[in-house]
């Protein structure tokens, strides 16, 4: 696999890919992917087994690295492999490249959405529990007479 890198440090503009690859790793950290939605998920349910006493802190804490890495890792790792294997042109490798990346923040937001929603949903369960089932969540406010 030529991918002409050595061609262009030998052409004195070495530096151009230095902050390309910057300017990427910029991107790819600002963009939310579909690998972000699958690590939140694994998050909230290792969370969950960590506060019912079926992992420990150190597992839980592992489990949260591994994953904060491997998830979009992968999914980048998997989209240069598909670029591989495709071939073409740099055009048509930009194109498919694109629509990849605008399919990911899509679904990438969706999952961050749902994630947060979910987070509020249990926060309020809580709340309702802590309150007791029915319970109005503040008693109203006493009457004032204002006569005399």
């Amino acid at each position: 696999m030529d991918t002409g890198i050595n061609q262009v440090v030998k052409d004195g503009n070495g530096n151009a890919i230095l902050f390309t690859a910057l300017m990427a790793a910029i991107v790819a950290n600002v963009l939310p992917t579909p690998a972000d939605a699958l690590y939140f998920s694994a998050q909230q349910k290792d969370k969950e087994r960590l506060e019912n006493g079926l992992i420990t802190p150190s597992q839980y804490w592992r489990r949260d690295m591994i994953g904060y890495y491997a998830y979009t890792g992968g999914y980048y790792l998997i989209i240069f492999l598909a670029l591989q294997a495709l071939g073409g042109t740099y055009k048509n490798n930009a194109r498919v490249l694109l629509a990849v990346l605008s399919g990911g923040l899509v679904l990438g937001v969706y999952g961050k959405n749902v994630s947060r929603d979910e987070e509020i949903q249990a926060l309020h369960e809580q709340q309702s529990k802590a309150l007791g089932k029915g319970a109005p969540a503040c008693a109203p406010p006493p009457a004032v007479c204002t006569k005399f």
